[in-house]
């Protein structure tokens, strides 16, 4: 058996080696291009950028509106007018944004990054009026202030709780194995897997949500898959990358060793390297029995339904009676997780963990260390000062944040929110993650004009799904039964504005909101005994999250509208298996809405966004899933509810986005070069491109019949520029990022979104109105000819 793998380890090394060559040569050669900006194409002189000329409006001038000036201030604070935007529209939108830009130890921050920051600045204020010992503010008001308090004043001090972890430890595993100590016998891991995800929010052999059935919208399934690694699994598995792991071995001894003092343990360095390599091995052998990310798209093969019963006879190793037992402890009787529907997404990976428990592959103390490794990287905090610093010098991200929500993992992120001058951000990026609808109930409710602009905001994408349901009826390889289809499901769409309104209620009467934060109540007990004591407001927390978000709602009826994350969040997302899509209100701040700036800022930035969001349901995958989210008219190897032409159609215009973001990548310039994945990005930059189209031919629709043809009013000191021309440069700006080397290959590698120059210069070079508005020469790098474009969602 070792002998068989082993060959077969050099056979795959080998491969890969003469791949990442070939990539590699490929992709110096793109770099060389990318970087040769000719000054001529076609052997003609390149067009360069003049201003348009001020056109005054019926209105006159708007210098002395505060609103429009803060819009402007905004873009300026990006925009470089030395660079022709028809060459780099993203230098054009981005450069002074990217000079001024300092990062202050952290790895990234772009324009919407400073968003969530002002959000949650405004989230603190509103906290501080609240009295966690007064009944007139709701115990999720209550919750939240206790929590926050607690860590904003604790996270980087707190009481050290080693040996507190290390008691649970050997009640869990009998011992600790890099410690020497043996382990129970006869020790049920599948136990342990599920105690340690219950209490501690921590996926170690696997990592379970339940979510919207794919195959019977009204009930929900269990979703079992592979857990989430610390580092991106192309770092443990490609050639090039052997530094990394070897990183990442020294990276778990430290953290062993420092464990091991906290609790006054001496090990040699040997038994520590040696449990080190043990797990990072594991590690590996994890990220090679799981799929990549491209290959995750097709939901047909994901697809895969057991019960408790028929899942052991499938993967008889696996204990899963134990495991779902354990994971549902407290929540339901036993008896009752019999008949839960849990769906396998990726079978490969429990074949391989169940040959590894049947064959006896892996060692257990290796298992265990594994394990034990997780879950001391996740208590970071309360280890001991050298743990603490160990944790922030490898960048660690806590295990919710990088596993992101719900069934598309929305939110997943290898980064932390890090302040400079406190723990303010980190706490709230904790607390938004643990109890999403805690600080974003604070946050709506301390908004004043929240109704208006929920209301200005449903109108505006109304007019964007009509506005993309017409360009649909342009395509010209889709018949006219998938074009009532693709109506059908946009016409039956799920639309979440705001905030839940259901649970939120009026903000006045909170009975239904505290009854749903039930599981978190005991955080204000803990705190009013030992404001200090965050150890255990964290452990209410990560429970609370696991039961409340990720279990309980297996017990209760399938819900479409199911907001999935919190109100206080700069994102949005579209969710398939609901065939929803959600507008947190954090994201109708700058640099994408306020409700006072002129609808050219408006439409480019939430309205791009929800057009993006809506361009998902008709992306690779969103296609797959019909007008109540259920997987249509499934075959034995795909779903969609198109027909075969008009699928192939699709193929095709999907294959022309794929294959222009895999070879005109933004590469990154040190160390091994990397280009976007076009294949694992598709769904980002088709919805892009897709999103953007249908946002401006709204807003052109907007000032045709709102505004009865008379054009918006120009911003003070961006006179020259036309409101068409600002609805680019808005959608330009909001992806300006400023991030580190790391960072930068950690997002090519895990992020299923291309880079932000790409997410900028590659839309517009495929938006044909956009090089018509600025002018540019035909054949310009923004305005290539039609035959170097991907017409996405367009007949033409």
């Amino acid at each position: 058996m070792s002998q068989a793998i082993s060959l077969v380890t050099i056979v795959a090394v080998i491969a890969a080696v003469g791949v990442a060559i070939a990539s590699l040569v490929l992709n110096i050669i793109i770099l060389g291009n990318v970087n040769d900006l000719s000054s001529t194409v076609n052997n003609n002189p390149v067009w360069h950028y003049t201003p348009a000329p001020q056109v005054n409006s019926t209105t006159g001038t708007v210098s002395s509106n505060s609103a429009y000036k803060q819009a402007a201030a905004y873009l300026l604070n990006g925009l470089d007018d030395t660079i022709d935007p028809c060459q780099d529209f993203y230098a054009f939108t981005c450069n002074k944004f990217l000079q001024s830009t300092d990062l202050q130890g952290r790895s990234r921050l772009g324009t919407y990054d400073q968003a969530q920051i002002d959000v949650y600045a405004e989230v603190v204020a509103a906290l501080d009026k609240v009295d966690v010992t007064s009944a007139t503010f709701s115990k999720t008001e209550r919750i939240t202030k206790a929590a926050f308090d607690s860590c904003n004043s604790n996270l980087f001090n707190s009481a050290n709780k080693a040996q507190t972890l290390y008691d649970e430890i050997k009640t869990l595993f009998g011992g600790v194995p890099f410690f020497n100590e043996a382990l129970t016998k006869d020790l049920d891991f599948w136990s342990v897997a599920g105690q340690i995800e219950q209490n501690h929010a921590v996926g170690t052999l696997t990592y379970t949500i339940a979510s919207s059935d794919y195959k019977n919208h009204s009930r929900n399934a269990l979703y079992p898959g592979p857990p989430e690694l610390p580092k991106a699994r192309d770092f443990y598995v490609k050639p090039q990358f052997i530094s990394e792991v070897n990183g990442r071995v020294d990276d778990v001894k430290e953290l062993f060793s420092d464990f091991a003092a906290a609790v006054g343990k001496k090990v040699g360095d040997d038994v520590l390297l040696a449990a080190a390599q043990d797990v990072v091995n594991f590690e590996v052998l994890i990220a090679m029995a799981s799929w990549p990310d491209d290959l995750l798209r097709n939901y047909q093969q994901q697809y895969n339904p057991y019960n408790v019963a028929s899942a052991t006879k499938a993967y008889g190793a696996i204990n899963w009676k134990s495991y779902i037992g354990k994971l549902f402890n407290g929540v339901v009787n036993a008896d009752a997780t019999g008949d839960y529907n849990i769906v396998v997404t990726e079978p490969s990976y429990f074949a391989w963990l169940n040959s590894v428990f049947a064959g006896q592959t892996v060692s257990q103390t290796a298992i265990a260390n594994y394990m034990i490794s997780g879950l001391i990287a996740d208590e970071q905090f309360f280890i001991n000062s050298q743990n603490s610093r160990l944790a922030s010098k490898i960048n660690y991200t806590p295990y919710a944040l990088r596993h992101g929500k719900g069934i598309g993992r929305h939110g997943r992120r290898y980064y932390k929110q890090m302040d400079p001058n406190g723990a303010t951000q980190l706490c709230m990026d904790l607390l938004t993650a643990y109890m999403p609808y805690g600080t974003g109930y604070v946050y709506v409710k301390s908004k004043d004009r929240k109704y208006d602009v929920q209301g200005d905001v449903k109108n505006q994408t109304d007019l964007i799904i009509s506005n993309f349901q017409s360009m649909i009826d342009s395509l010209q390889w889709m018949d006219d039964f998938s074009k009532n289809r693709a109506h059908n499901k946009s016409d039956s769409l799920v639309k979440n504005f705001g905030w839940p309104e259901t649970l939120f209620g009026d903000f006045k009467n909170f009975n239904v909101i505290d009854a749903y934060h039930q599981d978190y109540a005991s955080i204000i007990d803990i705190y009013q005994k030992d404001k200090t004591n965050l150890y255990d407001i964290f452990s209410v927390l990560k429970k609370g999250m696991e039961v409340r978000e990720f279990l309980r709602i297996l017990t209760e009826p399938a819900n479409r509208e199911n907001f999935l994350q919190s109100p206080a969040m700069v994102n949005a997302w579209y969710q398939p298996e609901r065939n929803s899509i959600t507008f947190p209100y954090a994201a109708w701040n700058p640099p994408y809405y306020n409700f006072d700036y002129p609808q050219a800022y408006n439409f480019a930035g939430q309205g791009g966004t929800g057009g993006h969001e809506l361009t998902h349901g008709y992306d690779d995958e969103g296609v797959q899933f019909g007008f109540n989210g259920e997987l249509t008219d499934c075959s034995w190897n795909k779903c969609g509810w198109m027909d075969s032409n008009s699928s192939s159609g699709f193929i095709d215009m999907a294959q022309c986005v794929v294959t222009q973001f895999s070879t005109q990548c933004c590469p990154e310039k040190t160390g091994n070069v990397h280009c976007a994945n076009g294949a694992t990005t598709q769904g980002e930059n088709i919805a892009d491109l897709g999103g953007q189209q249908a946002a401006y031919r709204a807003y052109r629709q907007y000032v045709a019949t709102t505004r009865k043809g008379v054009e918006e009013d120009r911003l003070p000191g961006l006179e020259s520029y036309t409101p068409n021309q600002i609805f680019w440069i808005t959608y330009g700006y909001s992806w300006c990022m400023k991030q580190s080397d790391t960072s930068l290959v950690n997002q090519l590698l895990t992020n299923p979104h291309s880079p932000a120059k790409c997410r900028t210069n590659q839309v517009m070079q495929d938006i044909p109105e956009f090089g018509k508005d600025f002018g540019c020469a035909r054949g310009s790098p923004m305005f290539p000819e039609p035959s170097g474009r991907c017409k996405v969602w367009v007949g033409q």
